[in-house]
């Protein structure tokens, strides 16, 4: 395997590299998929790297890990949450802890389900060297899912694109500089949805089109559909703000022409012949009533807002240690 050069660290030191993986009961894949990353990385010049698994909460702990003795990472440890927080809180754990707790110069986040392949890591570095200081996505180009989903997949990037103005076409799968993570872990939208929050940031973003790759094995430990709905709107409340504002400008709006609607009916009702008995006096009542109705979704809205500019938040940085149980080491570069 060809030697790719990385980004570089300052001076000669190698270029720190964690990857971090949530994971829920599924560390037989993520065996698998350290295994690939190991591979990935031990062709890669003058690259320090190391895992950090995330146990969400696992109940049965690390049950399925087949430890092996790698060649590239420097290490394999994993982070012990004591609940099951969801991939996307766990992943704003692990940021956290890298920021307060381990040096680093980049951060990569994947799944650790071998839907993110291994493979793609060199490209996302090799695209971080060319623009450092940016944040690297990975851009989904092809996916392996049924029908049932990817049509789901396709109404909801409609429904993000009209509620918040924002496409949507990237996952967890990125690399980022040690330099967002500051800005990142003071974030109250991490705590809800990794990407949205990168979004948020403002900060700077390079996408690169990959195609998602397939299982490990075994089944998905997601939750079904539940889960991904929860996790769709996780992604939308990520701008909860630009979405109520949205639907505010659009309830005006209807209000607006229910109002014309009704001048209508009053004027067809007193200036013409045209209007049928009783029917101005229905249809009238029923604008008035969708005009209150929508008018006070508007004012629901309007007190969302305030609310929401005023109230204190969960601040990942803050408060992400009371969910951590501690550091347990799944393996070293030159152990036994």
């Amino acid at each position: 395997m060809t030697e790719v050069a990385a980004p570089q660290a300052s001076g000669t030191a190698p270029f720190r590299l964690v990857v971090v993986m949530p994971v829920f009961r599924d560390f037989e894949a993520a065996s698998v998929v350290c295994r690939a990353v190991d591979e990935q990385v031990s062709a890669l010049f003058g690259v320090e790297a190391r895992v950090l698994l995330v146990d969400d909460g696992s109940p049965a702990g690390q049950v399925g890990w087949a430890g092996f003795a790698p060649r590239g990472l420097s290490r394999i440890d994993v982070l012990v949450l004591k609940r099951n927080l969801g991939h996307q809180r766990a992943i704003a754990v692990a940021l956290c802890h890298l920021y307060d707790a381990v040096p680093c110069d980049a951060v990569l986040v994947m799944d650790a389900d071998g839907e993110d392949r291994a493979e793609d890591i060199p490209r996302l570095l090799a695209e971080l060297r060319r623009t450092p200081g940016s944040m690297v996505f990975a851009e989904r180009r092809k996916r392996l899912e049924g029908l049932v989903f990817r049509a789901g997949y396709f109404f909801y990037r409609l429904l993000h694109r009209a509620l918040t103005g924002v496409p949507v076409r990237v996952g967890n799968f990125s690399v980022l500089p040690a330099s967002a993570l500051p800005r990142l872990v003071c974030m109250s939208e991490l705590w809800n949805h990794y990407a949205g929050a990168a979004l948020r940031s403002r900060l700077p973003q390079v996408r690169l089109p990959t195609d998602r790759g397939s299982r490990a094995m075994g089944r998905s430990q997601m939750g079904g559909l539940i889960a991904l709905v929860m996790h769709g709107i996780g992604g939308i409340a990520t701008f909860h703000d630009v979405v109520a504002t949205r639907l505010l400008v659009a309830s005006l709006g209807v209000v607006g022409a229910l109002a014309a609607a009704l001048l209508g009916v009053v004027g067809i009702r007193f200036a013409t012949t045209l209007a049928i008995p009783g029917w101005a006096t229905y249809t009238a009542g029923l604008l008035l009533v969708l005009s209150i109705q929508v008018a006070s979704v508007a004012f629901s809205l309007v007190l969302s807002l305030i609310s929401t500019r005023t109230s204190a938040t969960f601040l990942p940085c803050r408060d992400y240690s009371i969910f951590v149980s501690g550091t347990l080491p799944l393996g070293a570069r030159g152990a036994a």
